[in-house]
């Protein structure tokens, strides 16, 4: 069968009208890796919970990939709304997979500074820009987030995020979690610049 003259022009205007929307295939994984730095600091008078999530998100605001929760949040923590709430509202976390589980859930960290290394091609994270983000949880109701943004893909960059308390600042504790940046290395590349807030 043989389409008509408008019938291939539908097609051929239908195709290039998906191809320039960023509708159709998903591009390919970026070379490259991502760090994500923080540091968890000791609060005196309490024992904070230090129950972590470090996730993406689309430049939009629609949830992406989460890259590393603890491991009592990954299995049961997620379903208490104190927790990290900001990462249980978005993530969908009771239809993880059993290997999203094991590729993301780690034990809690210890106090001191860490570096999250994650390799974008191997985690399927496509070229774009990306707000990164990380919510510790402190005690109660009490969590801190820092945000920021990075371009995945091309040249190399750094941010360092933006710091919000949940409900509010704790008096005891508003440094448990600290000095959050990421980093974006291409495969081979160096870093060629940083975002400040």
């Amino acid at each position: 069968m043989s389409l008509s003259k408008p019938s291939r022009f539908g097609l051929l205007l239908l195709a290039a009208l998906l191809g320039s929307s960023g509708i159709g295939l998903a591009a390919e994984p970026a070379d490259g890796t991502l760090d994500i730095t923080y540091a968890f600091a000791a609060a005196e008078g309490l024992e904070p919970s230090y129950q972590i999530a470090i996730w993406l998100e689309k430049e939009d605001g629609e949830f992406a990939k989460t890259l590393f929760i603890s491991e009592y949040l990954a299995y049961g923590g997620f379903n208490d709304p104190t927790i990290c709430p900001a990462w249980t509202t978005v993530a969908g976390w009771d239809k993880a997979t059993e290997a999203e589980y094991d590729a993301v859930s780690k034990p809690t960290p210890p106090i001191g500074s860490h570096t999250l290394k994650v390799d974008c091609k191997q985690r399927g994270i496509e070229p774009g820009t990306y707000v990164y983000a990380v919510q510790a949880h402190i005690i109660e109701n009490f969590n801190i987030s820092y945000r920021g943004k990075i371009t995945i893909g091309g040249e190399g960059n750094e941010d360092t995020a933006v710091v919000t308390y949940t409900p509010s600042k704790h008096e005891k504790a508003d440094k448990v979690i600290h000095s959050v940046s990421a980093k974006y290395a291409p495969a081979g590349g160096q870093v060629a610049q940083e975002r400040k807030p």
